[in-house]
């Protein structure tokens, strides 16, 4: 039997959780699309850049993307659910004016 705890606090979970899912990922928008994007060779460019990755052993799979999965008590998710961001917590930070 699993046991779950919440993320947050420790408290242990019993059948009321929520799971809190987090995909960051690296933002691509391109502006326009010319007719020299069209024309290009693509598959020439793909097949050169996986030809210099085999020469220097570079790994296929660098992507910069992360996943992260959280389980919450209904306490601690209340809170998140208000500051996801936890800008609140941060502007109750109090630094010294040394």
């Amino acid at each position: 039997m699993l046991h779950f705890s919440c993320d947050l606090c420790g408290q242990p979970l019993d059948d009321q959780r929520y799971v809190v899912r987090m995909e960051i990922f690296a933002a691509f928008d391109p502006e326009t699309i010319t007719e020299a994007d069209l024309d290009a060779d693509h598959l020439q460019t793909v097949a050169d850049e996986i030809h210099e990755m085999e020469l220097t052993g570079a790994d296929l799979d660098q992507s910069n993307s992360k996943s992260y999965r959280f389980d919450l008590c209904p306490r601690c998710h209340a809170r998140y659910a208000k500051d996801p961001l936890g800008r609140e917590a941060l502007r109750r930070l109090n630094f010294s004016k040394n």
